[in-house]
């Protein structure tokens, strides 16, 4: 039987997965992790540097085999609707710019442009959309903000978040099997994003809890 890490950023997020499973909180001095016989869920907190910490610490800690990442995402595109699931297939980086030595915008010295989901994963969530994600620190909330941080790293690139490159650059780093569910919360067109955040907040956890059990059981 294979391990699963599902990694979140917010415990609201991830609320209606611990609840279902009743996953009972093993540790939180450093990161809340909940544990249901084989799955493991786990609470980074927001920001990138969040993220990648608590991959490393899960996968140092813990015998994983599969790494998801799930949550809520914003988007600016007219093809991708509210509480509408969705698979990262690339993930960027949209707060480094290193141009001057010769990278792309975007990519960190010595490392990729961009980090792509295992394939094997990619196959097994079938019947979604395939995105590009662009994570920054910043919570985007207007176009001028899509404009600036993630319409200049590619035209592919149709969500964002504030963790998911973390997870992906960790996870290339340490050769480990990682996929992103995400589920849009918010449109950039529909007012303040914030606000959208929190209204949905809680249909958007129980959106990913069914979809991440029917694919793990």
């Amino acid at each position: 039987m294979k391990n699963y890490a599902i990694l979140f950023a917010m415990k609201e997020e991830a609320e209606a997965l611990i609840e279902e499973l009743d996953a009972k909180l093993l540790e939180d001095e450093f990161f809340e992790i909940y544990q249901k016989d084989n799955i493991y869920i786990a609470i980074s907190k927001v920001g990138l540097i969040n993220a990648t910490s608590c991959f490393v610490y899960v996968n140092q800690n813990y015998k994983i085999d599969i790494f998801i990442n799930a949550g809520l995402v914003g988007t600016f595109s007219s093809e991708l609707a509210l509480l509408e699931p969705v698979v990262v297939e690339n993930s960027y980086l949209g707060n480094a710019n290193a141009t001057g030595f010769g990278y792309k915008l975007g990519q960190i010295p010595g490392m990729k442009e961009f980090y792509t989901s295992d394939k094997e994963l990619l196959n097994s969530f079938k019947g979604f959309k395939r995105v590009d994600i662009c994570s920054s620190d910043t919570f985007i909330n207007s176009n001028e903000q899509i404009d600036q941080i993630v319409k200049v790293l590619s035209d592919s690139i149709k969500v964002f978040d504030m963790e998911c490159f973390g997870f992906y650059q960790a996870a290339h780093i340490f050769k480990r099997p990682l996929i992103a569910l995400k589920v849009i919360s918010d449109h950039i067109d529909n007012g303040s994003n914030e606000i959208q955040f929190n209204q949905i907040l809680s249909q958007g956890s129980v959106k990913i809890s069914e979809i991440l059990l029917e694919i793990i059981k």
